[in-house]
């Protein structure tokens, strides 16, 4: 170190410690530091082995989640057989998970409860013959396991007939027997003051659309729950969403048979959505995006509408390219922007038809949602994101005429709109289909019904969906 004195730059007397002295005080810091790492590595070892992480399954037909690993604590969710959770620390007892796939709730699960693998009907019925016969509640409790699990499975209920059979319980038989001849005769029933309900099913979930009451369509129901019970407690569930409820199912515009509600599911912040499966005679066909009903519709036709044929296809995109040339787009981009929507798995080019009235001209539909930028970009093109929606009828003379358009090109974001077409019904009796369309946003999505008028289409009832 140096001062400055009148000018001079003069060198600052130095410090010299003693040696032995600053060697002993740095043996000391680093012994006292590998002591602590010792210390950290073998707390780090103890945690591991009471924290052995990895997938945990519910064993039993219900199990509490609690806040803390205590049964007097707080409930935070009702977790039923065969729930995913990831394990984390074992405590009394208790084992600390996280419900990743049941609203992400994390607490407290009694260890026996839980297992390793995932429980199947089959598992649970070899497990129930290597009972001895003698063991008639442990039987009954595997019976009922495996009737919780899979509750439309003929053969777990009839696993669950047997253990009450063996069990001699005449009442809980009787009604078990019932509720196994109900499963193989499904019928629609509208609960007391249910109103007449009509779903949007897109392949994969199921969700509100609209009502159908005495003034006509009506925007679809939505119900969020109470959120003073436990998650995955039945009462959070709508009626209309009931595991077991059986609804009418039409497809491309004709009954398609029946479907059956297997339970409510979450897959975005905040919707109202369902799974469901075929059933009847037709179960083993695969679902496809249709419409769904607590009534019966009325078809138009008999047969389902055909998809576009080469030359209607050809039509639509010569008027796709022609809308986006006349949203500004360069026709580089308008090309480009139809080689990135044939690109989208389902939604970017979408050709539909759909028959309007019973004998009447088919309606053509076209969509198309593009998104131009690469993959480093910022969103600062202001024709990063395309969008186009046509609606094409019959002109009477041979010819075709643009019912309705909608067009845009912007840079995306918060203002992000597209449509894609589901499929075509007459909802509410007028003799008329009308198109129900998919309405994705920002970050959400909503189902809409679509009316023709005495000019153009409109929209006039929308429901279900979802969003953050």
């Amino acid at each position: 170190m140096a001062v400055l004195v009148a000018g001079v730059v003069v060198a600052a007397p130095q410090e010299r410690p003693d040696r032995a002295q600053a060697a002993a005080e740095t043996a000391a810091a680093l012994a006292h530091r590998a002591e602590r790492e010792q210390a950290r590595q073998h707390a780090a070892r103890i945690a591991a082995d009471a924290c052995e992480r990895g997938a945990r399954y519910v064993q039993a037909s219900v199990a509490m989640l609690h806040e803390k690993p205590d049964p007097a604590s707080q409930a935070r969710a009702q977790l039923p057989i065969g729930t995913q959770l990831e394990g984390g620390c074992d405590e009394d007892g208790w084992t600390r998970v996280w419900a990743q796939h049941h609203s992400g709730v994390i607490g407290w699960v009694r260890s026996d409860l839980l297992g390793a693998a995932a429980p199947t009907v089959e598992a649970l019925r070899k497990d129930y013959l290597a009972l001895p016969a003698a063991d008639r509640a442990g039987r009954r409790l595997l019976g009922a396991r495996a009737l919780a699990l899979a509750p439309f499975d003929e053969r777990a209920h009839r696993l669950h007939i047997d253990a009450l059979r063996e069990a001699g319980d005449t009442e809980a038989l009787a009604q078990a027997e019932l509720a196994l001849a109900t499963l193989r005769k499904p019928q629609v029933s509208r609960e007391a003051g249910e109103p007449r309900l009509i779903f949007a099913y897109d392949g994969q979930l199921l969700s509100p659309l609209a009502e159908l009451s005495e003034g006509g369509l009506q925007d679809g129901p939505y119900t969020a729950g109470d959120d003073s019970l436990p998650v995955g407690d039945p009462r959070r569930v709508p009626a209309y969403f009931r595991p077991g409820r059986v609804y009418h199912y039409y497809r491309r515009g004709i009954d398609a048979g029946l479907l059956r509600v297997l339970g409510k599911t979450e897959p975005s912040c905040e919707s109202d959505v369902a799974l469901a499966q075929r059933v009847g005679a037709a179960a083993d066909t695969p679902l496809g995006a249709g419409i769904v009903a607590n009534f019966p519709l009325r078809p138009l036709t008999a047969k389902a509408e055909a998809e576009p044929d080469a030359k209607e296809r050809a039509l639509l995109e010569r008027l796709l390219r022609k809308e986006l040339r006349g949203q500004g787009l360069p026709p580089a981009k308008v090309e480009a922007a139809m080689v990135a929507a044939r690109a989208e798995a389902a939604s970017g080019l979408q050709f539909a038809a759909a028959r309007s009235q019973g004998q009447g001209p088919r309606v053509l539909i076209a969509t198309l949602y593009a998104y131009l930028a690469g993959a480093d970009d910022r969103g600062d093109d202001p024709q990063a994101e395309v969008y186009a929606m046509l609606i094409v009828e019959s002109d009477g003379k041979g010819g075709h005429r643009v019912a309705h358009r909608d067009a845009a090109v912007g840079e995306g974001g918060e203002s992000s709109r597209s449509h894609s077409y589901l499929d075509h019904l007459d909802l509410d009796g007028d003799g008329r289909s009308e198109l129900i369309f998919i309405g994705r946003g920002y970050e959400s999505w909503r189902y809409q019904v679509w009316r023709r008028g005495e000019r153009d289409w409109s929209v006039v009832a929308s429901g279900g969906g979802g969003g953050c």
